[in-house]
This record gives C-alpha cells, sequence and structure tokens, in this order.
C-alpha cells in the first residue's frame, strides 16, 4: 500500500537535506582554502621547514569537521604540496634521499595528526550522544517519580472527615518526588475513627508503593481497627506474606471515640502520639505502647495504652522526619526539640501551631537538605462532648473494648 506523506513534510525534509548539504561543502571549501593558504605561506617563506606546520591547520581542521579518509587525504596532500613548495624554492639537499624522507616523515606526521584529531572528534560525539541518553533517562525517570508523588499525594486524605466538637490540621512534605509516609482517618461502623500515620522504609517509588499497600489493607477492614494492638498484629501477618526481606512499615494506630475523648493507641516501631494538655500548656509524650515494626517478623506481640481528651487537648502524630530532621552540624532536632515547640500550644490556633512547627523545623534545618519525608497531624477538641449521629452499633462495640 502506497504512503502518503504530507507536502510539507515533504518540502522541510528536503530543505533539512539541503542546509546539511550546503554545510558539508562549505567545510570542504575551508579545508581546501587552508590548504593552499598554508601552500602559499610555505612556497613564499624559502627554506624555513618550519612552514610545514602550516598544514596542520588544515589536516586538524578536516579530521574535526569533515571525518578521518577527508583529513588523511588532506594530510597526504600537504605532504606533496610541502614537496612542490621546495622544489618551487629551490631549496638544496646534498642527497635526493633526504628530500624524500623528509616528505614522507611530513605525510607521516599530517596522518597521525589527522587520526588522532579525528579519534578525539569521534569520542567527543559519542560522549555527547551519551549525555543526551543519559539526560533522556534522567528526564523519563524524573517524571515518572513526579506521577507516583502525584498519584501518592492523591492516595491521602484530600478532605479529612468533618468532626463535630473537633478540627483537624495535618502537614505532608516529601524529601524526594515520591514519599514513604501515610497518614489517613477511617471511620468505623460504630461511630468511631481510626487515625493512622505510617512510615515505610526508604524513599522514593519504592516506599510510595509500601505505603500505598499498607493504606489497601487498612482501608480494606476498617471495622477491624479495635483494639488497635490486634489491629497492627493483623496488618503485620498480611505484609509479612507479602513482602520482601529489609521491607518493613512503622505505625501509630489511634482508635478514637469522638463522643467522649476516650482513645486507646497501640505502635508499631513508631514513635508514641504527644498530647497538649489545655489545662497545663504541657506537651506529654504518651507512653511507648506497642512492637516492632510491621512486615519482618511473623508473629510479634503488640500492646495498646489508653488516653483522653479533655476539651482543648491537641493529640499530635508524627513521623520520624520530624524528630530526626538534622541541621549542617548533623544535630537532631529530636524529641526535645518538638515538645518545647508544642509547649504552651494550648491557646495557639492550630492552624498557628502547626505553621509554628513548620517554621521550627525549617530553622533547626538552616538551609540543610530534608533527609527524610516530614508528616504531622493534629487533632485538637474544641467542645466537651456532642451526641453521636444514631445508628445501629454493632454488639461489643463500647469503647470499653477498645483498650482491652
Amino acid at each position: 500500500m502506497a504512503t502518503l506523506l504530507h507536502p510539507a513534510g515533504v518540502s522541510g525534509a528536503h530543505r533539512t537535506r539541503e542546509r546539511f548539504a550546503r554545510s558539508v561543502t562549505l567545510r570542504y571549501v575551508a579545508a581546501v582554502l587552508l590548504l593552499l593558504g598554508a601552500f602559499g605561506i610555505d612556497a613564499s617563506s624559502g627554506n624555513e621547514i618550519s612552514s610545514s606546520l602550516f598544514y596542520i591547520a588544515p589536516v586538524a581542521f578536516g579530521a574535526w569537521f569533515l571525518g578521518r579518509a577527508p583529513a588523511v587525504a588532506l594530510g597526504i596532500a600537504g605532504a606533496l604540496l610541502w614537496l612542490i613548495s621546495q622544489n618551487l624554492v629551490g631549496v638544496a639537499f646534498s642527497k635526493a634521499s633526504i628530500l624524500y624522507w623528509n616528505v614522507i616523515a611530513e605525510a607521516i606526521v599530517y596522518v597521525a595528526i589527522a587520526l588522532v584529531v579525528s579519534r578525539l572528534q569521534v569520542d567527543r560525539t559519542r560522549e555527547r550522544a551519551l549525555a543526551a541518553q543519559i539526560a533522556q533517562v534522567r528526564d523519563l525517570l524524573d517524571r515518572e517519580a513526579r506521577a507516583v508523588g502525584r498519584l501518592q499525594h492523591e492516595l491521602l486524605p484530600q478532605v479529612l472527615p468533618s468532626l463535630p466538637g473537633y478540627e483537624w490540621e495535618t502537614h505532608y512534605a516529601t524529601s524526594t518526588r515520591a514519599g514513604g509516609d501515610y497518614y489517613d482517618v477511617l471511620p468505623m461502623p460504630d461511630g468511631r475513627l481510626g487515625v493512622v500515620i505510617a512510615d515505610a522504609t526508604g524513599h522514593g517509588t519504592p516506599a510510595a508503593v509500601l505505603m500505598a499497600m499498607a493504606k489497601a489493607l487498612l482501608r480494606g477492614a476498617p471495622g477491624t481497627l479495635a483494639p488497635p494492638d490486634l489491629a497492627l498484629a493483623r496488618l503485620n501477618r498480611e505484609l509479612h506474606e507479602i513482602l520482601p526481606p529489609g521491607w518493613f512499615l512503622t505505625a501509630c494506630l489511634v482508635v478514637l471515640d469522638p463522643a467522649s475523648g476516650a482513645f486507646a493507641y497501640a505502635l508499631a516501631g513508631h514513635e508514641p502520639p504527644i498530647v497538649v494538655r489545655a489545662r497545663t500548656g504541657a506537651a506529654d509524650r504518651l507512653p511507648d505502647a506497642g512492637g516492632p515494626p510491621l512486615g519482618p517478623f511473623p508473629a510479634p506481640g503488640y500492646a495498646a495504652a489508653a488516653g483522653m481528651l479533655e476539651r482543648g487537648d491537641t493529640l499530635v502524630l508524627y513521623t520520624d522526619g520530624v524528630t530526626e530532621a538534622m541541621n549542617e552540624a548533623h544535630e537532631l532536632f529530636g524529641i526535645e526539640g518538638l515538645q518545647s515547640v508544642l509547649g504552651g500550644a494550648d491557646g495557639v490556633r492550630l492552624t498557628g501551631v502547626k505553621a509554628r512547627l513548620i517554621a521550627a523545623l525549617d530553622a533547626h534545618r538552616n538551609g540543610a537538605p530534608m533527609g527524610d519525608d516530614t508528616t504531622l497531624l493534629l487533632l485538637r477538641r474544641t467542645a466537651p462532648a456532642y451526641a453521636p449521629v444514631p445508628g445501629p452499633t454493632p454488639p461489643g462495640a463500647s469503647f470499653s473494648s477498645i483498650a482491652s
């Protein structure tokens, strides 16, 4: 079947070929003019044998812009023109063989220069082509990482559930295009909420994939989040079956009863939550209740602990990108730094608390790059209680069961 070509495409390709042919022709003309110029200098210089160095210019030009074969031809032509110039000037040698040996030496020098310069040009062309390929691959990987990062952000809650008597604030920043931090709020059938924050090992695309796996497993069974220690044990078993060696996930799972403010939590190799108390302004670090990270061990034990949010209290969940933020002197921000910033924040609007934390982290790094992903989730209780929406409550789903 005949292929129809667009006239504009044909004419464009024809013009490109014409420009290339014109460029090559001009290079040949320039090489010939350089060769004739060297001959003119050689013929007018008398018996100055050093004038033969001028033939190097057309040879090098030809090797760089025309290629090896034209450069070798220019070198041989230069040696012959040097012989002609000697005859024209009438340089006398004691033996004719000396003249011819000089011609051969000139030819060898010019051809060697042609080969060396043409090789340099070939190597340079290959290097530039390799650099272009590397840049293309790097650009492709960067676009893929950006796409993974966008997908990862879309997997995070775009809008947190509206919770009467509470307010939320979150901060999520990755150290690379894609990260391994994850947070989510999972409404449970009985009106309670599962709040999770997690940190996958590593950075970039692999960590983002692990984060997506954890989200799918948690979202697949929101009714089994209580008690949180058993929920983490179940999640660990599922991850252990599918994760390759060396991959793991740390997590903090909080199950909150919004009506009373009571909550239970469990940890899997994660930092304990902090509660900023409205009564005292202190930033209390909760007990380290839990077990090892999720994935590496088949059946570890996990423990749960309980807490209470009074009116004005703020629950702070975070990943180790916050506490392990380093400055140029490799000094960590630390738990103490986090508690210091949070202390007395009970009277500050929640948006102001988040802004204060981010500013403190930036000031501590003082321009040093982020070494890890940074995630914050702040939950403040603003009302003493509210009546939950009426609805069926599964048997045995009272809050007292989550701490057992």
